[in-house]
Order: C-alpha cells, then structure tokens, then sequence
C-alpha cells in the first residue's frame, strides 16, 4: 500500500522567513537526526518578524524561541582600547556612534583576517489587521528631581494615520516640579496651570479615543506606553517600534546601527522634516513625524533595495548631536545623555 504523499520542505520556513505558517504548502517538519524518530509534538514554526526584531504581536501564534547567542568574549580589549560592547555583538546596541564601548569587530581566532559580515536582513514586513485603526502616540515629560530617571508626564500627543491631530493633552503634574525642562518640551509652569488636566482624567480621555483595535506606532513605543500605562491587548491591539523597522544594517560590522528619530526624519522625509538644532520636543510635532515615517517605511517595505538605500544614507550622513548631549544639564536636572550624565543614576537601555 502506497504511503501517504509528503510535502517537499519549505526553503523560506528553513530559514525562518517563511510568513504563511500552517497555510503553507510545503512542509515546516524540522528535519530529524540520523536514528531518530521524529517528534510527536507539533511545533510552532518561527515568527520571521521576531527574527527581525520587528513582532509587536503578545499573541502571535508562531514561535519567539531566540536562536542560540553567538559566542562573544564581553570585555575583551579590542583595537581602539576599548572593551567590546556586549549589546553591539548581539546586534541590538542603540547608541551606536556614541556608544562609550567598542563596536570593531573582533578577528576570527588564530586568523588575521576579519570575519565575513552576516548578509544584509530583509526588511521587517508589516501587516496591519484588516480595519484596524493606526495612532501614533507621544509623551513628553518634565523634572520631577534632578536625575534623569526623575520624571513625570507633562503632555500628551495622538494622531491618526492620515497625520491629524486627534488630542494633544497638557497634564497638569500632582508632585513638584524640579524643571519643567522647557528648552526641550516647550512646557512652562503658566502653560500647564492654564491648560493641564490631573492625570488620570487625561488618560481618561485618550483611552476614550483609542479602540481597542488600534495599532500604535512610535520611536521606542513601548517607553511611551510604559509611562502612559496603557496594557496591549486590553486599551489596544498591537505596537509597532519604529525603531525596529527604520535601523540599518551596517554591514562593517554586521549588526543594526540605531538613531534617534531627527536621524530618520533627515533621512526618510528629508530636510522640511528635520528639526532645527535646539528645537524643542512638541509632543505633536514627534507623533506627526512617527506617523509620516512609519507611512513611507510602509510604503516602500518590499522594495529591499529602496529600504537598504535609506538605511545607507541613515550611515552615511552624520547624526546631529542630541539634545541631551548638547545641553547635559537644564536647570540642574540631568537630561540622561550617556557621555555627559551628571547623575550617576543608571542606564536600563
């Protein structure tokens, strides 16, 4: 008796890029050791936008297993002196350029030639449920004492997918205020007892606009959400990071670079865009400018070389200083800068 037909393997699922899951036509049967029999369990195929550090999905029904760490000698002393980043050697470190840890890429041992760069990634893909509204969110934040973890909300910020305002919330702080930093977020103390709301009636209102289907979108979103505590799945469905969709491969090294939102507002919206050096932070203004580019990250997603060639540029044009690295300090209220904290509170990220 003839046995049952087997699907040939599916190449893209070998990979872990494979995005039909069980509706594919080829198998996801992960092939079995020589002399052993195959598992009974099902399991679930690999989340390909995991692998690119780009599923925002609490409930995605593939697997988030992470495939086994690279083996990186932390601390080692490398060319420049200094010790080799650790979040660098896994691809995931955010300071790029001004990180105060080495990112050379260590040689091949027993060999003096470099190792070969991984191959460039393919873009995050990104797939909004059918009817599912897109926000973009803000939050801007003024001193509540003098370090930087010293925090608390001062405005709020949401705006639909075609780029209009839907509120912009002044919240009106219920402890003292050391600054209201106002050369970054624009907030005075006569701004906020004119036109601020307790907290909890601000969030009262946002969650009041915000279904529970809704997609949200931002540069490090989930800080956003963190401060507003908002819970996915509950005030909304899903978030997309925009710093997981707009980071470049930087293919000396073979890892991600990162840059602050003003770096890709430069490179995908071009200069009209692009806040002026000391501008402050309008908690309107950066959700505008999040949606516009998740919008044209959208929009060009499976053009790989239309992606890699903005990302390219990302590299290619030097970032501007921060903020907090031009001014370390307002009003004696540390602005978190790495290279210039004052502090000595610690970094998390």
């Amino acid at each position: 008796m003839a046995g049952a037909s087997v699907a040939p393997p599916c190449s893209f699922f070998a990979r872990g890029a494979c995005r039909n899951g069980d509706q594919c036509r080829f198998s996801h049967a992960a092939p079995a050791a020589a002399g052993t029999p195959p598992s009974p369990a099902k399991q679930a195929a690999p989340c390909s936008f995991f692998a690119r550090g780009a599923c925002a999905n609490a409930n995605c029904r593939f697997s988030h297993a992470a495939p086994p760490p690279p083996v990186v000698v932390v601390g080692r002393q490398v060319s420049s002196g200094r010790a080799l980043c650790s979040f660098f050697a896994r691809g995931a470190c955010r300071d790029g350029d001004a990180c105060r840890f080495s990112h050379d890429a260590p040689a091949n041992k027993g060999s003096s030639q470099p190792p070969t760069p991984p191959h460039r990634p393919p873009p995050a893909l990104i797939h909004v449920p059918d009817g599912a509204p897109v926000f973009s969110i803000d939050v801007e934040c003024v001193a509540s004492g003098p370090q930087h973890h010293d925090r608390v909300i001062g405005s709020i910020a949401l705006v639909n997918h075609g780029c209009e305002e839907v509120l912009h919330l002044l919240v009106l702080p219920d402890v003292p205020v050391a600054s209201y930093l106002t050369p970054l977020t624009g907030l005075t103390a006569e701004r906020l007892q004119a036109e601020g709301r307790p907290l909890a009636e601000a969030l009262g209102v946002l969650r009041d606009h915000l279904p529970p289907q809704a997609v949200l979108v931002g540069q490090n979103i989930n800080k956003d959400v963190e401060w507003l505590g908002l819970k996915e799945g509950t005030d909304f469905a899903m978030q997309i990071d925009l710093a997981a969709l707009l980071r470049p491969w930087n293919t000396r090294f073979g890892s991600y670079s990162y840059f602050g939102q003003d770096h890709y507002a430069h490179v995908w919206l071009g200069e009209e865009h692009t806040r002026a050096e000391g501008d402050a932070h309008d908690a309107l203004q950066d959700a505008t400018v999040s949606m516009r580019l998740f919008r044209a990250y959208v929009e060009v997603q499976h053009d790989a070389d239309a992606v890699a060639a903005h990302g390219a540029r990302a590299l290619a044009v030097t970032p501007k200083p921060s903020f907090a690295k031009l001014h370390p300090t307002i009003d004696g209220c540390c602005m978190g800068n790495k290279q210039t904290c004052t502090c000595g509170a610690p970094f998390f990220s």
